[in-house]
């Protein structure tokens, strides 16, 4: 067991030696700003599917046959 964690232990070991801390430092920040452009890209995408709210408000008020709505007050005078 002892020998093949040791093992285990040492072959990690080379591999973090090999590794170029400043290059993956450097691949970190090119995903992070490859990450906010194709955010960016797609809000303009999804800005220009969205409609005109008052053409939305227009067509749903056709689609029901909505008629405006009155407000009528009754006044209710009692004597006294």
């Amino acid at each position: 067991m002892c020998l093949i964690a040791r093992a285990h232990v040492s072959s990690a070991s080379k591999a973090l030696d090999e590794l170029d801390w400043e290059q993956t430092a450097s691949l970190t920040g090119d995903m992070a700003t490859v990450k906010k452009s194709i955010q960016k890209l797609n809000n303009r995408l999804n800005g220009m599917e969205a409609k005109d709210p008052y053409t939305v408000l227009e067509s749903l008020r056709s689609q029901a046959n909505v008629q405006p709505i009155t407000q009528h007050t009754q006044i209710k005078q009692r004597g006294g």
